[in-house]
């Protein structure tokens, strides 16, 4: 009896010991720290930014569109068939020629007074299925230069930097832009050439 009790004493004793080693041990994997806790009003440093979220929405759906620079009134190929024949009645209205150190953008947009399936004819200079609005010219008039769209190859195709043009022109304007040259610091002013369409000169903008 006294060796069964002394063993359960010594049984107790260790599991003591262990219990207290494995406390020791989880206080070690905790840091030794007690967590932070942020103070009633404070802002954890992961969320702090320049402020609060304001709301756009107001600015947003108040925007309009530029008002365009000017605009021309001309035609436009009325079908995709043989016939490239401009005859219906259409308006191109400018809205900016943005001139950079590389390049020059023109932005412009196309309204016709009914819907008609056009796909470029009468805008294109690239043969295939590939209808661009590339024959759009920008003309330095004081200058005589003619600067045409700039292009690219690509896989060995070549490409117009330019919007696509739309597949159908309707009373709703299709805004389009395109890629050119950079013109000189002198020019201030360039006349925009759309086939079948009269000539308008708008300013450059820098």
């Amino acid at each position: 009896m006294n060796r069964l009790g002394r063993a359960s004493a010594r049984t107790v004793a260790g599991s003591i010991a262990v219990a207290a080693i494995v406390a020791v041990s989880m206080s070690g994997c905790a840091g030794g720290k007690p967590a932070s806790k942020a103070s009633p009003g404070s802002t954890s440093s992961s969320t702090s930014g320049s402020g609060a979220l304001r709301d756009q929405s107001a600015a947003v759906l108040a925007w309009t569109p530029p008002a365009p620079l000017a605009k021309t009134e001309g035609k436009l190929v009325p079908n995709i068939g043989f016939d490239t024949t401009a005859t219906v009645p259409a308006t191109a209205e400018i809205i900016s020629v943005q001139a950079g150190d590389s390049s020059t953008v023109l932005t412009w947009q196309l309204s016709a007074a009914t819907d008609i399936p056009v796909q470029g004819l009468s805008l294109n200079t690239t043969d295939g299925p590939r209808f661009w609005p590339d024959a759009v010219r920008l003309i330095d008039t004081a200058g005589k230069t003619a600067y045409a769209v700039n292009t690219m190859d690509v896989a060995n195709s070549h490409y117009c930097v330019c919007s696509k043009y739309p597949i159908h022109v309707g009373p709703d304007p299709v805004r389009m832009t395109s890629e050119y040259p950079a013109i000189p610091l002198t020019v201030t002013s360039v006349s925009v050439q759309i086939p079948n369409f009269a000539p308008v000169t708008v300013p450059v903008t820098r």
